[in-house]
């Protein structure tokens, strides 16, 4: 089954605690800019914790939460309208769900994660708002990562039979998928990271049970994997996306949180020193993006983000950390475990 990802337990934690009471070729730190005010708004239901946002490019959101209590509902989600109102969403039945990833293509999203020996996988309209199941590849015990473009998706989940991570891509937005290809050089290791700059070309990263971080490459949709050259010190990589050649995500250390960008699809890469350990990023341009994260244990931070300047926001009615955020066309979004943030977009548009 995939593994629980460090925002979901810490979701589970705080709303427990709330119920009771390819080389590095220039490095550059970001600097800040003066603050813009942001404010959030309570979520729905405060006794799921929220762990996973996406958007349409049509700018229609989508925020999804599970837990393990034995009281009360195990999952929770919301949309957003293109304005920004947020609204209850009914989620399917499903015994004892773990979430894990949301993925959006042009009007709709993928909702990705685990239930008893099976995948799980949901489809969210954007028009109708309207959640359905979807039919994952067969065979799977736990979707790992989800990437969508405007039609096309990848997914990685893992095998019941061998117990290693598996590939797949669909071309019809999740309808179908092909046969799972077997990743067998990540067995064992935690997949941190997947996207497409088109259908066949992906980049997946994956992290080693010693926090060895490696990144492989395939041009031909799961066949055959290349590793690329990474710096020894990132010891893992999330929130990566990519548009034909142009990738963009973060990286970390055993110190700090890095924005990194690269125009070789992943073979070398530049980055940005943050500040504060960041959790996400979104990005409506290859150099425009939000991260979102924590300055302490309790204290939230987002920073919008421009080639490698940095605007750090003030925010207000932010209780937590900020776990997620996504970007759509014309604006983003982040949350917390039990908060709801719509982020302005300065030069939106696309690369």
């Amino acid at each position: 089954m995939s593994p629980i990802p460090a925002r979901v337990r810490f979701g589970v934690r705080l709303v427990a605690f709330l119920g009771a009471g390819a080389l590095v070729l220039a490095s550059c730190a970001a600097t800040p800019l003066a603050s813009e005010h942001l404010s959030g708004t309570p979520a729905l239901s405060i006794s799921v914790p929220l762990s996973s946002v996406g958007c349409t490019l049509n700018d229609v959101c989508l925020a999804v939460g599970t837990t393990s209590a034995s009281v009360g509902p195990t999952s929770v989600g919301e949309f957003s309208t293109a304005r920004g109102r947020w609204l209850s969403l009914t989620l399917p039945p499903s015994p004892s769900p773990l979430i894990t990833s949301i993925a959006c293509s042009a009007s709709s999203c993928l909702v990705g994660g685990s239930q008893p020996d099976r995948d799980l996988l949901w489809h969210f309209d954007a028009t109708t708002h309207a959640v359905s199941i979807a039919t994952p590849p067969p065979g799977g015990i736990g979707v790992d990562a989800l990437n969508c473009n405007e039609l096309n998706c990848a997914l990685v989940d893992t095998s019941a039979q061998a117990g290693s991570p598996r590939f797949s891509i669909s071309a019809d937005d999740g309808l179908t998928w092909t046969n799972p290809q077997s990743m067998s050089w990540a067995k064992g290791d935690t997949i941190t990271a997947l996207a497409c700059g088109a259908i066949f070309d992906c980049v997946v990263g994956a992290r080693s049970p010693l926090h060895q971080f490696v990144l492989y490459v395939t041009r031909d949709g799961g066949t055959t994997w290349n590793e690329q050259a990474t710096p020894t010190a990132w010891t893992t990589m999330n929130s990566l996306a990519c548009t034909q050649l142009r990738c963009v995500a973060l990286a970390s250390t055993a110190h700090s949180s890095l924005l990194i960008r690269s125009n070789t699809f992943a073979r070398t890469w530049t980055s940005v020193s943050l500040a504060q350990r960041a959790n996400a990023l979104a990005c409506s341009t290859w150099s425009s993006c939000v991260v979102v994260g924590q300055r302490t244990a309790e204290t939230p931070w987002l920073a919008n983000v421009h080639e490698s300047l940095a605007i750090n926001a003030s925010l207000r009615y932010v209780p937590t950390p900020l776990l997620d955020a996504a970007c759509g066309a014309k604006r983003c979004v982040a949350i917390g475990v039990t908060t709801m943030l719509n982020v302005p977009l300065t030069g939106a548009g696309h690369t």
